[in-house]
């Protein structure tokens, strides 16, 4: 693609001036298979304070809309995505076979739920034929500004669009933009063998973002670890 970029943020297509969040679709990978947790991670919920802590008595969707929030609790589902929607149209909730009867709307069944999440991206991706962003639902502590700062800095002609830690040196892919045209390099990849998203990321070009607040990012495996998760 050839693409050139306007000081407003939209970049310019065979003469088509479109946003960052054009034909970008929400995913929220719920599917982890939550063997450290002994639960489904994706039902456990989170208090007023993370909720507070993501501003979301007051979010705005991407149609411009003013959503209020008064409840005290949410599931991690749930958290995540009201998350997302403030900055797409469709949000859909990547699952396993057991979650099918959870009762969500917009759900895209991962075609091999034991394989972590490269497969959950790949489902994804051939069910919507569009480019997605992704947020795992077990990190209860990204922002939303964090999204919206990952759109900003969303590059339309590299594969994905992903934070990255420099401390540790590694990618951060639980929040990450995945464009259409990443699909066939990651089902060659998959069907490979390969399953990690660290090394895919390490292979294929991508658009790197800084983490500036690290405790975002913290995932939630355990239940010392939701007992533990708190502000700073």
């Amino acid at each position: 693609m050839r693409l050139t970029w306007f000081r407003d943020g939209s970049c310019h297509i065979q003469n088509y001036r479109i946003s960052l969040t054009h034909n970008l679709i929400g995913i929220v990978l719920i599917g982890g298979q939550s063997s450290r947790m002994g639960k489904d991670k994706s039902q456990l919920t989170v208090s007023s304070s993370i909720l507070r802590h993501n501003s979301l008595s007051a979010a705005t969707s991407a149609e411009g809309r003013t959503v209020h929030n008064d409840r005290e609790q949410m599931t991690f589902t749930e958290l995540a995505h009201s998350k997302l929607k403030c900055y797409v149209d469709v949000v859909y909730y990547s699952i396993n076979k057991n979650q099918e009867n959870l009762s969500l709307e917009n759900t895209i069944l991962d075609e091999h739920d034991e394989e972590g999440p490269v497969s959950g991206i790949i489902s994804a991706l051939r069910a919507t034929q569009k480019s997605i962003v992704v947020l795992g639902v077990d990190m209860p502590l990204v922002t939303k500004q964090s999204i919206k700062n990952l759109i900003k800095h969303r590059n339309c002609d590299l594969l994905t669009t992903t934070y990255y830690n420099a401390n540790s040196n590694k990618w951060e892919p639980m929040l990450s933009i995945w464009e259409i045209e990443t699909l066939p390099c990651l089902e060659e990849y998959f069907d490979n063998g390969g399953r990690s998203i660290q090394t895919f990321l390490n292979q294929f070009g991508n658009q790197r973002v800084e983490i500036t607040n690290e405790h975002e990012f913290t995932n939630v495996n355990t239940a010392e670890d939701l007992q533990n998760i708190s502000i700073k």
